[in-house]
């Protein structure tokens, strides 16, 4: 089920890349959340507990996220809603990791490794963000609580690393719109993007115990 969940993801997946070329589009909106609400049906599928619901209530905030993006500028400006459900994603995620956090204390080491990365590029984009400072600001210290979180959660590293996919993708963003011009953009941060969730998805999946069939 795992392997036809993937295939289907990565399907969904390069069927938005491919076809609407990122561009904004009533379509091209829907096609992007596509992947996403899988992963969300598939969490409320073969999760339990806390990490059923609040996985699918972070992927379902997410997939909001993707479609209020992907309506910017076709439905006028709502680059600032889609930043606000991202955040409320990345709040629903961080509370979850931090609530299971592991015994083991090389974890927060780990977490405490990203504690510098945040801090640059908060840095680097807050004094150009202008009038979105402040929402900004709020978002970096939610991604923050994200990886830190994941960092310190008792599951796989592979949580982690779809942590930090996800922060790449967000620094991306953030580069892109307040600094400087990134080639292919566009590209970098939707393959990062799904590559994140799809690894946060998995790492919350821990098997057999936690797992439905």
């Amino acid at each position: 089920m795992i392997a036809g969940i993937t295939a289907a993801y990565g399907l969904l997946a390069a069927a938005y890349l491919l076809a609407f070329d990122y561009n904004d589009s009533w379509t091209g909106a829907i096609v992007k959340m596509l992947p996403i609400l899988l992963l969300a049906g598939a969490s409320a599928r073969l999760m339990r507990g806390a990490w059923r619901r609040w996985m699918v209530v972070a992927l379902l905030f997410s997939a909001l996220g993707d479609w209020l993006l992907g309506m910017n500028g076709v439905a006028g400006n709502l680059f600032t809603a889609g930043l606000g459900s991202f955040l409320l994603a990345q709040l629903a995620y961080a509370q979850l990791f931090w609530r299971h956090r592991s015994a083991d204390r090389r974890r927060r080491w780990l977490a405490a490794c990203y504690l510098p990365v945040a801090a640059t590029l908060a840095w680097l984009v807050l004094p150009v963000a202008g009038e979105m400072t402040v929402p900004v600001a709020l978002y970096m210290l939610a991604i923050t609580a994200m990886v830190t979180g994941a960092a310190l959660a008792n599951r796989p590293l592979l949580l982690l690393a779809g942590a930090l996919a996800f922060a790449f993708s967000d620094a991306t963003i953030a580069i892109n719109k307040f600094l400087a011009p990134v080639p292919q953009a566009g590209l970098v941060i939707m393959v990062s993007y799904y590559l994140a969730q799809w690894l946060l998805w998995r790492g919350a999946l821990r098997e057999p115990e936690e797992t439905r069939r």
